[in-house]
């Protein structure tokens, strides 16, 4: 590159982050890769000087830095607002954004940390992504009209027919009508539109301006997509995900003799824990099923899956999701598995202890619904390796008979499990595993129960979809009885779901 190429390509003065920050601007444009790298948001290159709020008396003098005492919580709603670099957008979008850190984030983990929790971060990253000012609008704007249209039905969620081999979702149907009509769902289908028009630019350019917002944009249309309905789209926007991520240049030269040379960035490990939550789950529905490979392969399976417990929404304890993804590929490769590999699996399930995992997490008033959490996920988890893995494989190492005896066992601690707490959010895709075991009418009600909890808490069409093809499976069991699998129906309606 030519001298005259490269002063092109960068700014006459350093970005006002780096001078605020005292540090040396490499004056990349559009943004500074200083900015990108350290994930802080860069202000650009502007004349005139960011407005910056704070809570300081003076910023200069003697009482630099003293902050004015402040009486009561401090609500995530100032910090949004008074973010510099939301400034330029409108009252609405920034209203949205407000609702997606106030609403959405919390949901979006299983305990909501402050500082653990990378959605909001992702916040940060919109000033220099407009695209993801674009998803995170989007899935907030998706949110609230499912909350308004919910707030317009009083009665029950969930009703049951006078047939006891059909479950009826009662009102759903009346709110979803409802909802069209709201200007919160015209949001969110425009700026849908605005985030995939986004990410189709940032594909033809070849390069990335923002690889860490474009991937929050990937993620984002992951999540909106699931929560419209979770089925079938979810999947390009992941294979999309994978190609960037494996673009993004953080690669094998992070390692150095086989260890770490730098530490991982704290929204890169996001990233790749998330994107191992949605290749692991997304295939268990799937037919064609994908073996999951860390996108950074010297990364241990296991230790990327332990981070999902404290990062992610899912719920499952790390051994278990382990554990799925080995299901995975074994089915994945039938014809090249080896005899080791049940005995692996099952190694894994019966050494897994839910007490012992219970114990070890971040509360101690969370013992019981921990428990309950991991007996419910690790039941599920059985019972799929039941479904997907060759009977000539299981034989002889899994118990089916077993399961099915424990079957009402299981179902308590669904039943036990409170709706108001935290650990609900992780078990749609247990409760619809075992809800397909499930064969008597009380069992049945019981479970369209737990998903009328799950629809209250959650108010998406994941949840009722789930819902429904949890009745065909029911239909079709009861027209032909037990002799075939579940999972086989699944497949034979050709539909990728992913449930969580």
């Amino acid at each position: 590159m030519s001298i005259k190429t490269a002063a092109a390509n960068c700014a006459s003065v350093p970005c006002w982050t780096c001078r605020r920050r005292r540090l040396k601007c490499d004056r990349a444009l559009p943004i500074c890769d200083k900015c990108t790298c350290s994930q802080q948001p860069c202000l650009g290159y502007s004349k005139d000087k960011p407005l910056r709020w704070t809570d300081s008396v003076a910023s200069r003098g003697r009482l630099t830095g003293r902050k004015v005492p402040h009486r009561g919580q401090h609500l995530p709603i100032n910090r949004v607002l008074g973010d510099p670099g939301l400034q330029g957008l409108s009252p609405s979008v920034r209203g949205y954004i407000a609702y997606f850190e106030q609403q959405c984030c919390q949901e979006c983990v299983l305990y909501d940390f402050e500082r653990a929790n990378p959605f909001k971060g992702f916040i940060q990253l919109i000033p220099s992504c407009p695209g993801l000012c674009y998803a995170v609008v989007s899935v907030a704007a998706l949110h609230q009209a499912f909350r308004i249209a919910s707030a317009q039905c009083d009665q029950s969620p969930t009703a049951y027919k006078s047939n006891l081999n059909e479950v009826q979702i009662s009102q759903w149907v009346e709110q979803v009508h409802y909802m069209y009509q709201l200007p919160a769902y015209h949001d969110a289908l425009y700026n849908k539109q605005r985030t995939l028009s986004f990410l189709r630019s940032e594909a033809y350019a070849g390069c990335f301006s923002n690889p860490e917002g474009v991937i929050a944009c990937m993620i984002m249309s992951l999540w909106f997509e699931l929560m419209d309905s979770g089925r079938d789209t979810w999947r390009y926007h992941l294979h999309g995900l994978r190609e960037v991520m494996l673009k993004r240049g953080l690669s094998l030269e992070l390692f150095k003799d086989g260890e770490w040379a730098t530490d991982l960035p704290r929204m890169s490990e996001y990233f790749d824990t998330s994107y191992a939550i949605f290749q692991i789950m997304g295939s268990t529905f799937v037919q064609a099923k994908q073996p999951y490979q860390p996108l950074f392969s010297m990364s241990p399976t296991l230790d990327i899956l332990k981070r999902s417990e404290s990062q992610t929404w899912i719920g499952c304890p790390a051994t278990l999701l382990y554990v799925l993804s080995l299901v995975n590929a074994a089915a994945s490769s039938s014809d090249k598995w080896s005899p080791d590999w049940a005995d692996t699996i099952f190694s894994y399930l019966r050494n897994f202890s839910p007490m012992k995992w219970a114990v070890a997490g971040v509360e101690v008033h969370y013992m019981r619904p921990r428990y309950q959490l991991a007996c419910v996920w690790q039941a599920a988890v059985e019972i799929y390796a039941l479904q997907v893995l060759p009977v000539s494989f299981i034989s002889g190492v899994f118990n089916e008979r077993r399961i099915r005896n424990s079957l009402d066992s299981i179902l308590h601690h669904l039943k036990s499990m409170d709706p108001t707490d935290v650990h609900l959010k992780g078990i749609l895709w247990p409760a619809f595993v075992i809800g397909a075991e499930a064969q008597t009418m009380s069992q049945r009600v019981l479970i369209a129960n737990v998903f009328g909890h799950l629809w209250t808490l959650w108010r998406s069409h994941n949840v009722t979809n789930a819902l429904k093809v949890l009745e065909k499976i029911w239909a079709r069991q009861a027209m032909e009885g037990s002799s075939r699998r579940w999972i086989e129906y699944v497949y034979e309606w050709g539909e990728d779901w992913m449930f969580i």
